[in-house]
């Protein structure tokens, strides 16, 4: 694909299309992103940590379950009962928040918990002076426990970094109990394998009618033991004792399909550790595909609300085959696509401005966007 003649000019901004496969300009493009525009007000933006259209959003998720929160985050509360690995953005509805994790020290309370309680749920508040967010990559302090929490990701694949003081009942729990504001769990499972890998799925009910999550989770600590806990055992918790500043890496992959497609995925995109390497692999797609266009100005905050808001168009629709290419059907049934699948189309207005700019930006994508919805 050759660039583009035309240039487009938008006030004192030169706005150039240009091929995907350009040499990058030395300052990257992801420095540009600001994650956080569009989470406070009515922005309803996903918070935290993805590649490009990738099927994993992994970030945190806040106590609140009211229409602001479709997300999971909001600038108003700082609360959070764990990471998740699916997330809507600027959607007017809230679900998913499929496959929740958090990281504890001490007995805790297996549930949401409320605001007013701190410690009616296994929440924490978060240090958000502390807090940072960029383009595939996301950390936070978690207050109430003395954790440092790191996110990264690939397509199919979620990795945490948790850093610990010193504690002889650390651990991190997975909860299958709680989704998104209009969500709900319907039937869920969970099982140790060996000392570093708990596999399970939750199948749930929202704005999808039967969405079904299958995941693989793995541990670069071994555990001592593992517990469900819980109303209906939806609470697995992994413990380990840990000395001050140890880190405890943790890559939850998910699938559409089975615990077997989860498996794959670890194999293929993340059968390392090294948390650095995938941070800055996720920083480098979101950079390339940023450079699909470039604009030119001497005003830095110009190019801060046009990169930033051209990231977000890339949140969705997300990923929904598996490596091998099976993806599961409207029907429920099992699938094979030679390429790529998606989903979560969020269609209110967005086919006035989103869809045609796919046109120009993704034509690859835009074809299969088209095709299989």
């Amino acid at each position: 694909m050759r660039p583009m003649k035309n240039l487009y000019y938008i006030g004192i901004v030169l706005l150039t299309l240009v091929s995907c496969n350009s040499q990058p300009e030395q300052k990257w493009l992801t420095d540009y992103v600001n994650p956080l525009i569009g989470s406070g007000g009515h922005g309803h933006v996903f918070v935290g940590a993805s590649v490009p259209f990738g099927m994993v959003q992994l970030g945190p998720t806040s106590i609140s379950q009211t229409w602001d929160w479709c997300s999971g985050y909001h600038q108003d509360e700082a609360s959070v009962i764990g990471f998740s690995h699916t997330h809507l953005s600027g959607t007017g509805i809230g679900d998913l928040f499929d496959v929740t994790v958090m990281p504890v020290t001490g007995e805790v309370i297996y549930a949401r918990g409320n605001i007013e309680e701190p410690e009616s749920g296994l929440w924490s508040m978060a240090d958000r002076t502390q807090e940072i967010a960029e383009a595939g990559y996301y950390a936070v302090p978690l207050t109430r426990y003395g954790i440092k929490a790191e996110l990264t990701a690939t397509s199919r694949v979620g990795m945490h970094r948790y850093t610990f003081p010193e504690a002889t009942d650390a651990a991190i729990v997975i909860d299958l109990q709680n989704g998104g504001c209009w969500d709900r769990t319907t039937e869920a499972f969970m099982q140790a394998e060996g000392d570093n890998r708990i596999v399970g799925y939750r199948r749930s009910r929202g704005w999808a009618a039967d969405q079904h999550v299958y995941f693989v989770a793995e541990l670069s600590k071994p555990f001592s033991n593992f517990t469900l806990n819980g109303p209906d055992n939806l609470y697995g918790r992994v413990s380990f004792a840990t000395v001050q500043g140890e880190e405890v890496l943790m890559k939850v992959a998910i699938s559409p399909v089975s615990i077997d497609g989860a498996r794959l995925a670890i194999q293929s995109e993340m059968p390392g550790w090294d948390f650095d390497v995938t941070r800055e692999d996720a920083r480098r797609l979101w950079n390339n595909e940023l450079g699909r266009i470039r604009i030119e100005s001497p005003c830095d905050e110009l190019k801060r609300v046009f990169y930033t808001a051209m990231y977000h168009t890339m949140m969705a629709p997300a990923l929904f085959n598996d490596v091998d290419g099976k993806y599961r059907g409207a029907d429920g049934n099992i699938y094979h696509s030679p390429t790529p699948r998606y989903t979560n189309f969020s269609l209110w207005d967005t086919y006035r401005a989103k869809h045609p700019l796919m046109t120009i930006m993704q034509p690859e994508k835009a074809g299969q966007f088209v095709a299989y919805m």
